[in-house]
């Protein structure tokens, strides 16, 4: 198998985790892809940004029922209940685990990832300049 290193600022790896949670959570049956609409909007004015929000989560939740059609609004697989799903977890809970570790955070990504998918884990080194 090849393997390849790849450089990223913090930010660049947090804008990689967080849209890889959202594609993850989305594929799971949590419909709502939370930070890439907060970022496609969010220099809207705030009774628009609520209008555009609500409509594009509406749509996303048709795109749910025809997916999943029989799921409810509310219910979702796990993290790791398909192979796709657990190794986007695995990739986005391992870049924010490295983000609390360098941060020294208390909070949810204080632990590593649970063990999921078939890829196995990333590493991650941090470059020191």
């Amino acid at each position: 198998m090849n393997k390849y290193t790849i450089e990223l600022t913090e930010e660049q790896m947090r804008l990689i985790a967080h849209c890889m949670e959202d594609i993850g959570r989305f594929a799971s049956g949590q419909y709502k892809l939370q930070y890439t609409i907060e970022q496609i909007i969010k220099d809207v004015p705030f009774e628009e940004y609520m209008e555009r929000r609500n409509n594009a989560e509406e749509h996303l939740r048709q795109a749910k029922r025809a997916l999943l059609p029989d799921f409810a609004d509310n219910q979702s697989y796990g993290y790791n209940s398909t192979e796709f799903i657990g190794n986007v977890y695995q990739i986005y809970r391992t870049i924010m685990y490295q983000l609390a570790i360098d941060h020294n955070w208390n909070n949810v990504y204080s632990s590593p990832a649970l063990p999921s998918g078939k890829m196995g884990t990333i590493k991650i080194n941090k470059v020191e300049e």
